[in-house]
């Protein structure tokens, strides 16, 4: 991945976060949120599938590439909630704590207390 395309990529994150923040504050009801999520979501599919084919069957890569499958499924999550109303709260906190495991912190632990690993 090219430099700004990284940077790209982590503003998709931080704007989610900054408007969960916001709606947190202002008691909004997430619809623009949701609507933002399906963006991210669908941004995901090529995002996806571009790391995936150029992986080179390397672990990191790979992960990545499933990490932003993951992530996309979660985006879609969100706009089924916020936005379509679906009855999914508990699916969604649930695939929210899942995924914070397995792609941020066991990852994160695994790079700094595995020498070698990564």
């Amino acid at each position: 991945m090219l430099p700004f395309e990284v940077t790209a990529y982590i503003l998709l994150f931080t704007f989610t976060y900054f408007w969960v923040a916001i709606n947190r504050y202002t008691g909004s009801d997430g619809r623009g949120l949701g609507w933002f999520s399906l963006f991210v979501a669908v941004t995901a599919v090529p995002v996806t599938i571009r790391l995936l084919i150029n992986a080179g069957g390397k672990l990191w890569p790979t992960w990545l590439g499933l990490c932003w499958a993951a992530w996309g499924i979660l985006w879609l999550l969100f706009f089924l909630l916020l936005v379509l109303k679906k009855p999914i709260g508990k699916l969604t906190g649930w695939v929210c704590i899942v995924q914070a495991v397995l792609t941020g912190w066991l990852p994160g632990y695994l790079l700094l207390t595995v020498p070698g690993f990564g």
